[in-house]
């Protein structure tokens, strides 16, 4: 069973989480053993526990390139990488 979204392999199901909080409030499965059956890690287990609603993950308008730097415009002539603009 995969619990990330295929689009945004570090999201999880919102489904999952309230899997997760289902079993831990009404049939009082430990924060360890839910670990164990998701394959979450024990503060991911606690945060989605606090989880109301769903939660809301933004999207960039722009992506820096930091490390690229001052070779950024070197790869742009040469093909190596194509921006979205």
């Amino acid at each position: 069973m995969t619990v990330f979204l295929p689009e945004n392999p570090g999201v999880i199901k919102m489904e999952v989480i309230a899997e997760i909080r289902r079993l831990r409030f009404v049939e009082h499965v430990t924060a360890n053993d839910l670990t164990k059956q998701f394959r979450l890690s024990r503060p991911t287990i606690r945060k989605h526990l606090k989880t109301i609603k769903e939660p809301v993950y933004s999207t960039r308008q722009h992506q820096p390139h930091p490390k690229l730097g001052d070779y950024l415009d070197q790869l742009k002539c040469s093909g190596l990488i194509k921006m979205d603009t």
